[in-house]
């Protein structure tokens, strides 16, 4: 506090220019201008008009994400915006004239509540936005909504009330703005059925989302030829009437209730998305879907749909976008493309699929750019099928049991191709040739040893920004020099020793990471060949001998295993929580294996085979510390260390300051005492002369005249006139009572102890003749 005040008395150009930074100016593209004071730590609403270097006619003032409880009446004083927002501040309190000076000029307001205090609309927004257009509240313990609320506001268009506790609406709540409102959010309340009663006079409404409430059942009761967008996801919807939505353009009803038989009706014939994502629909009735609909993207995700009929989606001539990930489908039937011959998008994640035939695509080998098949334990087998795509943009394969990759030109006989992700499989192989397009290459968690790139693949791949290969068990010789010139100039090198592309041989760079090595340690080995001989019965030994086996935790997600060399193949089975997983194959000729990606508080059994023994080892992981809070940590430290430079930066100034009043001081103090100096030592001399030149004779308040016509000075002189000048001696003489004779009636006044000089010298003082006494001033 006492910083702030010494910022405000003697710093106050500085304290503008701080408020200059601490509020950000723009313009957007639309050529609207902002002030931008989001996540400021702020406690008020600044004083902009205080301040003559801001403009006030700006179109958004941003002021989200602070520590604003109350705005008062004057906050806003002299501003005229168009938008104001104000949301994560949890407002306790608004003084009912707050909005007043906005209120020709605001259009969109956007405020965030306690719940814990307010539970009522303000006055001051029900009667001081009368040109508002756009209103958002969030945070108001409302419970119900009452009747005249927005009577004064005749231009609302867009009302969103989400998170306000809402458990019923009054019929009447909408009706001054019935006829203009045009989009309504109510997501996160306690909405039930009922409110399709209180809806269904909103005609006009055009969006209406009503997601995240208690609506076990909806239906339109009157015909909305204006809806276009209508959301009711995760409110245990058990039944839905398609009924009255002729215009509908977007339908979502994920994580509900729903099942085939309880969605009444047909799809509109113009919506263009449904989402029906985590609901019990297993296949569409057969009025569901009519002929020349215009959907465009579907979404099926984890219903446990069914895919046993290749004719399901005859009518989907127009769709682009198909999500069928989660529903355990295992076979895809022949020809279930030749009827979305527009398809472009497809993703059939964790489906645990059979092998693909060559003509699964078809009908879509042209117009498909991305697919996803992640985790459908597909082998290198399925492989074919995919090589028909030739558009594609977007290829991803990751979480399988992909060994290699048939025949060399797979990926370049895809000439659009911009992203590859074949991470979390067995590759042990890649192609050499890719298409120039490829931006985009994730190859972590496999067995690549010896990678196919050669000065000539990366020249080809000149567009390639991304490359993963963390994870691999890399052969770090001579071959691979191109790629660690590619390392080098493709990272910033400060970074290149700690990108995770380890080395597993030669031996000594055994867990070292190419970058952090030097291009002289990558280096081939002459080939020596050498006679060894051994008996039938050592060999037998060998071979026979049975590797020991250890695994420990590196951290939470990760385990080491290692074992004996051995000859055999090796396998690793891997048990987690008793399901067993996707077998591995190791490499042999390693003794070491990382075992990545596990999951906190689990239970593996981890069996390594040799033949046809097993040697299992248990093991579980202790709890990991979420991503999250890792990340809160991070973002404290580097608040912390942005808040200490700010407080060291307003230190430095206090101190610049409190240096300059001190020398101010010090030289105010220097001149006053020169002054006082100087003053007295004129005094001094001044007094000095005159008693040299007059003999001490004095007038002024502190004597007192007498009669007489003669001074001491006076016959002081006259007695003297034959004595020598040069001898002259003060003496002090006290006046005693003469006789009254002439020489004393014109006697000047003197002090009490006067300085009376004498021309004699000291052995022949005369004493002059006549010495009067005035009266004594003391």
């Amino acid at each position: 506090m006492p910083l702030n005040i010494l910022l405000i008395f003697f710093l106050p150009p500085i304290f503008a220019i701080n408020l200059l930074d601490l509020c950000q100016s723009g313009i957007r593209d639309d050529g609207s201008n902002y002030v931008h004071c989001a996540r400021k730590s702020l406690s008020e609403i600044p004083h902009f008009s205080s301040y003559r270097l801001f403009n006030l006619a700006f179109d958004e003032l941003i002021l989200s994400d602070n520590a604003i409880t109350h705005i008062h009446a004057n906050a806003f004083n002299g501003l005229r915006i168009k938008r104001l927002v104000m949301s994560g501040n949890r407002l306790a309190s608004i003084d009912k004239n707050a909005f007043r000076e906005l209120e020709n000029y605001l259009e969109q307001l956007t405020l965030e509540f306690d719940p814990s205090v307010v539970d009522t609309i303000p006055e001051a927004i029900q009667n001081n936005l009368a040109n508002i257009r756009s209103l958002t509240l969030t945070g108001l313990n409302l419970r119900n909504l009452p009747v005249n609320v927005f009577e004064q506001m005749k231009k609302l268009e867009i009302l969103s009330l989400k998170s306000c506790n809402l458990q019923a609406i009054e019929p009447g709540a909408f009706h001054s703005i019935e006829k203009q409102l045009r989009h309504l959010y109510l997501d996160n309340n306690q909405l039930d059925y009922r409110i399709s009663n209180v809806l269904h006079r909103l005609t006009m409404l055009e969006t209406l989302s009503l997601s995240h409430n208690r609506l076990n059942q909806y239906e339109l009761k009157l015909i909305n030829k204006n809806l276009r967008y209508l959301d009711l996801s995760y409110n245990g919807l058990a039944k839905l009437f398609l009924a009255n939505m002729s215009s509908l353009q977007i339908l979502n009803v994920q994580n509900n209730l729903l099942t085939s038989d309880q969605i009444i009706g047909s799809v509109p014939n113009q919506l263009k998305e449904l989402i029906l994502d985590f609901n019990s629909i297993r296949t569409f009735n057969e009025h569901f879907l009519l002929e020349n609909n215009a959907l465009e993207t579907l979404s099926l995700q984890s219903n446990d749909f069914l895919l046993n009929d290749s004719t399901i989606f005859r009518h989907l001539n127009n769709l682009k976008r198909l999500n069928l990930a989660r529903n355990s489908i295992k076979i895809i039937p022949k020809g279930l493309f030749n009827f979305t011959r527009s398809l472009e998008h497809l993703n059939m994640d964790r489906n645990p699929l059979l092998p693909l035939s060559i003509d699964t695509f078809t009908g879509i080998e042209f117009s498909l750019r991305n697919i996803s098949f992640q985790s459908c334990l597909l082998t290198s087998d399925s492989l074919p099928a995919f090589s028909r795509l030739v558009n594609l943009e977007r290829f991803k394969l990751q979480s399988n049991l992909l060994t290699e990759i048939q025949p060399n030109s797979f990926f370049s006989a895809m000439p659009q191709l911009v992203a590859i992700d074949l991470q979390r499989n067995q590759l042990t192989q890649l192609p050499s040739e890719f298409p120039s397009s490829l931006r985009e290459l994730e190859l972590g968690n496999n067995q690549l040893t010896i990678l196919p790139f050669t000065t000539q693949t990366f020249e080809q791949m000149s567009q390639l920004v991304t490359l993963d290969l963390s994870s691999n068990p890399l052969q770090c010789n001579c071959q691979i020099k191109p790629l660690y010139h590619w390392l080098l100039t493709h990272f910033q090198a400060e970074l290149v020793p700690y990108v995770q592309w380890l080395c597993a041989q030669p031996k000594e760079l055994s867990g070292k990471q190419l970058g952090s090595l030097s291009e002289e340690q990558l280096k081939c080995e002459e080939l020596q060949t050498t006679m060894i001989t051994t008996t039938t019965a050592e060999l037998t030994t060998e071979m026979e001998t049975f590797p020991s086996f250890s695994v420990w935790l590196k951290d939470s997600e990760t385990a080491i295993l290692e074992w004996s060399s051995v000859s055999s193949p090796l396998k690793l089975v891997v048990y987690e929580n008793g399901y067993k997983l996707p077998t591995l194959y190791l490499n042999s000729s390693e003794n070491y294996f990382l075992l990545e990606k596990l999951k906190s508080l689990t239970n593996y059994s981890l069996c390594l085979q040799v033949k046809h023994h097993n040697l299992c080892r248990n093991l579980q992981t202790p709890n990991a510390i979420p991503r999250q809070k890792l990340l809160s940590l991070s973002s404290s430290s580097n608040s912390y260390e942005k808040s200490s430079f700010l407080n060291d930066i307003q230190y430095l100034i206090t101190g610049i300051a409190c240096g300059i009043i001190v020398v101010l001081l010090i030289l105010l103090l220097v001149v006053i005492f020169l002054i006082k100096y100087r003053s007295k030592f004129q005094h001094h001399h001044s007094s000095k002369t005159i008693a040299t030149d007059s003999f001490y004779q004095t007038t002024g308040s502190d004597t007192t005249q007498v009669g007489g016509s003669c001074s001491i000075e006076e016959r002081s002189t006259n007695g003297s006139t034959n004595q020598p000048s040069a001898s002259l001696t003060p003496m002090f003489y006290y006046c005693r009572s003469p006789p009254m004779t002439s020489c004393c009636q014109e006697q000047q006044p003197y002090h009490f102890y006067h300085e009376i000089p004498f021309t004699t010298s000291t052995t022949q003082l005369n004493p002059p003749p006549c010495l009067c006494r005035p009266p004594m001033i003391i």
